[in-house]
């Protein structure tokens, strides 16, 4: 009989552990540096710091800050000391800078810029809309430098706004090349955004979350229009293992209280 109990007791724990809560997803929560647009680079890691966010996706052109006396930008031709100091700032609270993007360029030599200077400051993703006829370039300097692309879709006049457009533009291209979905862009664009998800499952590599009032302007999450709850689940339903960036683009007085709301919602809807 105990020999009995000892072939059982392995099963009643894998039934316990299957029949359990779910486990909560390992997602990368980001701060999109641009929601901070009115401020320095620096202010908004302190800002994002304070807020328990441990990624960024940052914006090129963001004044660094004061303490940065050799640039006065985030842009590719920075000095290596700046890189250096950008690295230190970084690091010392405890973020990893992840993702450069929306990023867009005219001319190739732009972009293999642009992919150089992501190598050298450890980004794992650039989000960017190149022109329909960059995107074998563009693919090409992905694998070069080992770096994800994901495709971004701002509204009209972006081609990418159309999602039948990116579609095309990934068929048949390696899996380092992928989508970075921006829900509220969607549903401003008249395109659900959980049958968009579904649509690119898969390919997903960023999201950037929102929520949307009646006049399709940023509020809290889940006090708007868009079904933040189902694209979280949706995720879920994907194994999706990307960057999530939190994005305000109208930064306003009260926004920071709206981000502490919004990051609530977040983690009491990922359990």
């Amino acid at each position: 009989m105990k020999y009995i109990k000892l072939l059982i007791l392995p099963f009643i724990l894998c039934l316990i552990a299957c029949t359990g809560e779910p486990e909560k997803p390992d997602w990368k929560l980001g701060m999109q540096t641009y929601t901070f647009h009115k401020f320095t680079l620096m202010e908004t890691l302190d800002k994002s710091k304070d807020l328990g966010i441990h990624y960024a996706e940052a914006f090129f052109f963001q004044s660094l800050g004061t303490n940065f006396a050799d640039s006065a930008y985030l842009n590719y031709d920075i000095s290596e000391d700046v890189k250096k100091q950008l690295k230190e700032e970084f690091a010392k609270r405890d973020i990893t800078l992840y993702a450069f993007g929306v990023a867009f360029y005219d001319t190739t030599d732009e972009w293999e810029h642009f992919f150089s200077f992501a190598k050298d400051m450890g980004i794992h993703i650039v989000t960017c809309e190149p022109k329909l006829e960059h995107l074998d370039f563009v693919e090409q300097l992905a694998l070069k430098y080992n770096i994800q692309v994901a495709i971004h879709n701002h509204p009209d006049p972006s081609v990418y706004a159309d999602p039948k457009v990116l579609e095309k533009a990934l068929e048949g291209r390696n899996q380092i090349m992928g989508v970075c979905a921006d829900i509220g862009h969607w549903k401003r664009t008249g395109n659900d955004p959980i049958a968009t998800l579904k649509k690119f499952e898969g390919r997903i590599k960023v999201v950037h979350i929102k929520d949307l009032s009646e006049k399709l302007e940023d509020t809290t999450w889940g006090t708007g229009i868009l079904q933040v709850k189902e694209v979280l689940a949706e995720l879920k339903r994907q194994k999706f293992d990307g960057l999530v960036s939190i994005e305000y683009e109208n930064f306003g007085d009260s926004q920071l209280d709206d981000i502490k709301k919004s990051l609530e919602y977040y983690n009491l809807n990922l359990k």
